[in-house]
This record gives C-alpha cells, structure tokens and sequence, in this order.
C-alpha cells in the first residue's frame, strides 16, 4: 500500500483556516507531531494529522476540498479576461457575467465565495445587482470595482456594504492582495 503523502504547515493552516504561525505554535507546542525535512521546513505525517483532529474534536477530513468560486462581473470583456486568467492560474473556478442581467441569473443559480462587481453595467446597474444579491445573501463576500469611485452609482452601492472596493485600472497584484485578505491565503 503506497504511503500518503505528508502535510506541509500551510496544508494544515489551509485546512483549518487559521495561520501557519497558529501551526508552527501547535508542533512547539508538543500537541501537533511534526518532523524536519532538509532546508528546515516540518512535514506531518497525515496518521498524526487525524490523530490531532481527533484529540481536539475538529471536524476535518483530508479529501480535497473543491476549488474557490469566484464570480466576475464587468461590461469589459478584457477586464474579464484579465480577472479570468489569473484566479484560474491559482486554481480557482471562475464564472464571467458581462452585464447586470446577467449577473443576477448567475447569483439565483449558483453561490459564490467571492464576487467582483463592476458597478456601471449594462441592463441592471451594479448597486441593484448588490443589493438584490445581499437580500439573497447577506454574508457575500462583494468586492466592488470601478473606474468612477465617486460616481452616484458608486456611492449607492457602498450603503450595501461591499468587502472592499478597487480603482480601475487593477493591477495584478490588487486582485492578489484581495485573495489574500478574502482567503487567508
């Protein structure tokens, strides 16, 4: 029988949402048994990752988890493009919506981890799309993204209580920044 492979700190951080420090404090700590790898880093052997689930009672299980959804919603086809290509290169999956419409069918249809909304959209401007999303889900995690932060549109739309908003142009690293903040990661 082929011997599983062992978990990194940031598997387990990852697993249990919390911080790779929370997880070096556990192995110092005696309560999480780990050994070294060369170049100093800790690998757990999953036995003694269930072992420790266990004898703290989390209810985890090492199957893995289903990628992140992350909905995009711009009238621009190259800012989606752009969105698209990079949560996909950090294996997220990624459904597009090039207007206020059709944002909307994509929300009645499916739940989202995490949504980017352009705020002027074609069909349905992008503060009803946010409110008629936070009346379904209040706790949709919204990251508005606009090139008029002070428009009226824009202005309505922040009373529904966006995670964040960022300002067109958006670089790689914003879209970065967000996951981080938004996934922990």
């Amino acid at each position: 029988m082929p011997q599983e492979r062992p978990l990194s700190t940031g598997d387990i951080a990852r697993l249990l949402h919390v911080t790779g420090v929370a997880v070096l404090r556990w192995i110092r700590a005696g309560k999480l048994t780990a050994y070294r790898i060369p170049g100093g880093r800790f690998r757990i052997a999953r036995d003694e990752f269930r072992k420790f689930l266990a004898d703290n009672k989390i209810p985890v299980t090492l199957d893995v988890p289903s990628p992140r959804r992350v909905l995009v919603v711009d009238d621009d086809a190259s800012v989606r493009d752009a969105f698209e290509a990079a949560l996909r290169a950090r294996g997220y999956e990624v459904e597009l919506a090039s207007d206020g419409r059709g944002a909307l069918r994509q929300i009645r249809l499916d739940r989202f981890d995490l949504i980017f909304l352009d705020i002027l959209l074609p069909s349905v401007a992008g503060a009803s799309v946010l409110k008629a999303l936070k009346r379904r889900d209040p706790e949709a995690v919204v990251v508005l993204i606009t090139g008029y932060p002070y428009h009226d549109e824009t202005l309505a739309a922040l009373e529904y209580g966006p995670a964040m908003l960022l300002r067109k142009p958006i670089k790689l690293s914003d879209i970065n920044a967000v996951l981080e903040i938004v996934f922990k990661e």
